[in-house]
This record gives C-alpha cells, sequence and structure tokens, in this order.
C-alpha cells in the first residue's frame, strides 16, 4: 500500500503535468500594432507651396492593425496659412506627388483622427490596386500624409510614413 508521502509526490507530478499543459494551450501573445510617428513639413511637401505659413508644422502617428485589415491616422498640425480645406494619405515615394487613396473626411480640425479599412481605399491611377497592396507598398516608404489649405491647394504640409 502506497506511503502518504508517495501519494502526495504522485499527486503534485500529476499537478505540475497539468499546469505544464495548460500552459502550452494558451495563445500565442497578438502582435501589437505597428507605429510609425512622423514629422509633416512645408520642405516635404512636392512641390513646396510659396504661399505656404513660414511655421507651418505637423506631426502625424499611423498604425497599422496586427492583421494588417486596418489604418489609424492621428494628424496633428499648427502655423497653417489658413484652416484645413484637406487632409489624405497618398500612394508614393518621398520626392513624387501621388494620387489620393485614403481621404480624411469630416472635421478636419487638429488633431485630425481617422481608422480606415479596405472599404475606404480608393484605386486611383498610379496606385496599388487595393487596400492590402497599398498596405504594402506602406511599409516599404511608399505613402505619405498631406494637409492642404486654400492657399497651398496641392498642399502646404507633408510627411512620408516611414
Amino acid at each position: 500500500m502506497p506511503s502518504t508521502r508517495t501519494l502526495f509526490l504522485l499527486s503534485l507530478v500529476v499537478l505540475m503535468g497539468c499546469a505544464a499543459e495548460k500552459a502550452a494551450e494558451k495563445p500565442a501573445a497578438v502582435n501589437p500594432p505597428a507605429i510609425k510617428n512622423f514629422a509633416l513639413t512645408p520642405g516635404d511637401e512636392v512641390p513646396p507651396c510659396p504661399a505656404g505659413a513660414p511655421g507651418s508644422q505637423g506631426t502625424a502617428n499611423v498604425a497599422l492593425s496586427p492583421d494588417e485589415s486596418s489604418l489609424t491616422a492621428t494628424v496633428n498640425y499648427s502655423g497653417l496659412s489658413g484652416p484645413a480645406t484637406a487632409a489624405h494619405i497618398h500612394a508614393g515615394k518621398a520626392g513624387v506627388a501621388g494620387p489620393v487613396v485614403l481621404p480624411f473626411g469630416g472635421d478636419l480640425s487638429s488633431p485630425i483622427n481617422k481608422t480606415f479599412t479596405a472599404a475606404d481605399y480608393v484605386a486611383a491611377p498610379n496606385a496599388p490596386p487595393d487596400f492590402p497592396s497599398f498596405v504594402q507598398s506602406l511599409k516599404s516608404g511608399g505613402a505619405y500624409v498631406n494637409v492642404h489649405t486654400a492657399a497651398c491647394k496641392p498642399g502646404e504640409i507633408r510627411g512620408q510614413i516611414p
């Protein structure tokens, strides 16, 4: 007949085995969103707007969801030549003017916040054909954010998404 000590040790081994099995069943940690922070400046606008305010500036934060199904963007700006008339995410490499693919809508006062999905994507000429293709381009520096004003219709400040 097993001793009390033997039963205790066997129980402890079984419990440790169950704990190890339970730990192995835990789902893998979810990848956090890929977050990119960057500046928007008049000098990065293509072409630079001569009517832009000398102190215009901005910052942006773009976060790509772990499953790459959405993109959340926050744009802060100050010192523009006038109220923002438009703000967009464009497809395009640094130094190149590209087509609008994700327009911010509604209230354009700073800060501008929006979460974009495939339903928001505009497949413009010379842009990736769909949202997943755009996300891949964005991850390799193929997108930028800019803010437009009445004095600078093509854009007053711009920042390349790193």
